[in-house]
């Protein structure tokens, strides 16, 4: 990774008994007025829903509303609908879901209507702004958030913690920020998914698709509402227990192998690697690699009047390694670097990073607010953070040290969602959750997923042999019939099941044409 007859007994009872809400009286979809949708697509449609802004306040009559669209099935009979949060958070999952909407109609069966919403705090729905434009979002704080530190880099570690201070007073000082701040945690998104299940679903049950951040979210809603579950799948999932109460340090544990899987993966297809001219092994490039990284942290290289520096370049890495169709032109990159060739290295990350994940890193706070308003964390103070940096360090040489500045945010973070989940997730939900791990996810451990597992009773995990951030990214015909048949039968595989990929993690295929080989996805 990333909607009101019972809304004063919700607003009365703790996230920790949610469970025994009543579920009557649920409103019908007719009640909510479909139409045309901002997307280039005529046959999705949107919706907008009014839930409450504070759930804990019954005497309030302050709303947000809630944006809606809707992917029609394309099979009758309809069996229901699947909601889905895409993760982030700050993922507009409307969006998300429209350019998705043929891969995951195929993945259900098309007998589902589709429907998500952007999360309370995410794009146009009561949007998490401390800034009046993004050029003054970019020009503050976040120049200095983009750093990444390594527990011994005590000066750079200072100017991360000096700029998350900045941010958090930023935010803390904002006007409109004050009524936003407490009222974005996860547990108001969980209440608002149920309310939008009340108003399309006669039954009164949710399903449910979440990944990443998505994976925390249905966790919640499933130990709040396991009554409601009819069908949950988590996918490269978060550790919700850290989420909660502690900093996430679990979910970076098998970047280092993923990164070394990689180079061996790309070793093994020389006319998409850009390693492949190297007489070298594996462990040589690897190593290689490593080691320039380490002297970028203390004489960093010029490109025109870019600098390429050790922290652009494990940004680079981090977010390539998210989709194996990423692996190509990132072998290529660092193949020109560890030729000192930085002017070809910062073309290719031009190309392929920066215009994307800045221009999403600057539409809002999003991606900070939800979680650190959602987190009580043991360490607050820079010197008590000290540990957090070394742990971090600790489960990932590479990449542990990008979790340092959202740990620092959310240490220096000024409002508390006015409801959090304080429950220990061991439930049984009324029907299973099916988990969904990868074992080469360099974002969302392996290990997250098996946690996760062990807390739901009767949930089952399917280890995904695939690369990337969550099943799509490396197409499996095994992991994708085991979906289907869950969304129509509610079957579960069985324990242990392991799914490998149907081609290469450098080979240029997508899971649409797993899709289209099994006959779930039409050819085109």
């Amino acid at each position: 990774m990333l909607w009101k007859t019972t809304l004063l007994q919700f607003a009365a009872l703790s996230s920790v008994h949610a469970n025994t809400i009543a579920t009557s009286n649920h409103a019908r979809s007719d009640q909510l007025r479909w139409g045309a949708c901002d997307v280039d697509d005529p046959s999705l449609q949107c919706a907008n829903l009014t839930v409450p802004m504070d759930y804990t306040d019954p005497d309030s009559d302050a709303t947000i509303q809630l944006h809606l669209l809707k992917v029609p099935a394309v099979r009758t009979p309809k069996k229901g609908s699947i909601l889905f949060n895409f993760g982030g958070p700050g993922l507009e999952a409307r969006h998300s879901l429209a350019g998705l909407s043929k891969r995951i109609l195929a993945l259900t069966g098309g007998d589902y209507d589709l429907i998500a919403h952007d999360p309370r705090g995410v794009a146009k729905t009561f949007t998490a702004s401390c800034f009046n434009t993004s050029e003054e979002r970019m020009a503050g704080p976040y120049a200095a958030m983009s750093s990444v530190a390594d527990p011994e880099d005590r000066l750079a570690l200072s100017t991360l913690w000096g700029a998350s201070l900045a941010l958090g007073n930023a935010c803390y000082d904002y006007p409109s920020f004050q009524d936003k701040g407490p009222n974005l945690g996860t547990v108001f998104t969980a209440r608002d998914l149920m309310q939008i299940v009340d108003a399309v679903e006669g039954d009164g049950l949710l399903r449910y698709w979440g990944l990443s951040y998505g994976t925390a979210l249905g966790a919640t809603v499933a130990a709040m509402f396991p009554d409601r579950i009819d069908r949950m799948i988590l996918d490269s999932v978060v550790n919700p227990h850290q989420f909660y109460n502690y900093y996430d340090t679990e979910i970076w544990a098998d970047a280092d192998m993923v990164f070394s899987s990689f180079i061996k993966e790309c070793l093994k297809a020389p006319e998409h690697c850009g390693f492949s001219h190297r007489n070298s092994t594996a462990f040589d490039i690897e190593k290689d690699i490593y080691n320039m990284i380490d002297s970028l942290k203390t004489e960093a290289l010029a490109a025109g009047d870019q600098v390429v520096d050790s922290a652009i370049v494990r940004s680079f890495i981090r977010f390539s390694l998210y989709s194996p169709s990423s692996y190509s032109y990132l072998s290529r990159a660092l193949d020109l670097l560890l030729s000192n060739n930085a002017a070809g290295f910062m073309e290719i990350y031009n190309e392929n990073l920066a215009e994307g994940f800045l221009a999403t890193v600057a539409q809002d706070e999003s991606a900070f607010a939800i979680p650190c308003s959602d987190k009580i964390a043991p360490q607050q103070t820079f010197t008590e953070l000290g540990e957090i940096f070394t742990e971090l360090n600790g489960e990932s040489r590479l990449l542990g040290s990008s979790g340092s500045g959202l740990a620092m945010i959310c240490a220096n973070w000024r409002f508390q969602a006015k409801e959090r989940y304080t429950g220990n997730f061991e439930s049984k939900t009324k029907h299973p959750l099916l988990v969904i791990g990868n074992r080469y996810d360099s974002a969302t451990a392996l290990r997250c997923a098996q946690n996760v597992t062990a807390s739901f009773e009767d949930s089952v995990l399917v280890e995904h042999g695939g690369f990337g951030h969550g099943s799509w990214s490396q197409g499996s015909a095994c992991t994708s019939k085991i979906i289907r048949s869950y969304f129509a039968e509610g079957t579960l595989p069985e324990y242990g099941t392991i799914c490998e990929p149907d081609y290469g993690p450098f080979e240029p295929k997508t899971i649409d044409d797993v899709l289209k080989d099994i006959g779930f996805m039409d050819g085109e």
